[in-house]
C-alpha cells in the first residue's frame, strides 16, 4: 500500500472516530428535573388506571427556613412548611395533625416515637427517628409547619417554645 492510501484510511478511520463519539454524547439523557417527573407520572397514571381516578390532593415543600451554624449541622433547625392544595374531596376531612402531608418530608410510620401534643390551640406530634427529631403541627388543612432538629444537640423543650412562639402569616 501507499504512503497516500495509509493516510487516506487513517483519515477516515478519525473522522468515522470523532462522529461516533459526538453521537454519543449528544443522546445520552439529560437528567430529569422533579416537575417533568412528576408531570409525566400523573400522565402516565391516568393512562394506567383510566378516567376514574381523580387527583385528590397534592402537597408541596412551600419553603424551608434554616436557623443554625454553616459548620456544625446537625446544631441546625430547619423550619419547613407544607402546603397542601385539594383538588376533590375537601380540606374538611383534615380534623387533626395533616400526617398525609408529613409523607412529603418522612415516613410517618417507620418513626421510633410519637408524642401527640398540641401546639397553641393547632394539634401537633413530636416524631423521632434515630438521632433526628420532626416537631410537626397543622395550622389549618392546607398549612402544616414542621422543625426538624438533632435531639441530642438541642433540647425538645427549646423547640417547643419556638414552635409556641409561631405566629400565623395574616
Amino acid at each position: 500500500m501507499n504512503k497516500k492510501k495509509r493516510i487516506a484510511i487513517l483519515f477516515a478511520v478519525i473522522i468515522v472516530a470523532v462522529g461516533i463519539i459526538i453521537a454519543v454524547t449528544s443522546h445520552q439523557k439529560k437528567e430529569m428535573d422533579f416537575d417533568e417527573f412528576a408531570d409525566r407520572f400523573e400522565k402516565s397514571a391516568e393512562e394506567v388506571l383510566g378516567e376514574d381516578v381523580r387527583k385528590v390532593s397534592k402537597t408541596e415543600l412551600a419553603a424551608t427556613l434554616t436557623y443554625g451554624d454553616q459548620n456544625d449541622k446537625d446544631n441546625n433547625i430547619y423550619y419547613r412548611i407544607l402546603k397542601t392544595t385539594f383538588y376533590e374531596g375537601g380540606p374538611e376531612e383534615i380534623t387533626g395533625l395533616h400526617t398525609e402531608a408529613l409523607g412529603v418530608l418522612f415516613p410517618v410510620d417507620s418513626m421510633d416515637s410519637c408524642e401527640e401534643m398540641m401546639i397553641q390551640d393547632w394539634p401537633g406530634a413530636l416524631y423521632k427517628k434515630d438521632d433526628t427529631a420532626f416537631l410537626c403541627w397543622t395550622y389549618s388543612p392546607e398549612v402544616t409547619y414542621v422543625l426538624e432538629y438533632t435531639p441530642s444537640k438541642i433540647d425538645d423543650s427549646e423547640i417547643i417554645k419556638m414552635a409556641e412562639s409561631a405566629e400565623p402569616v395574616k
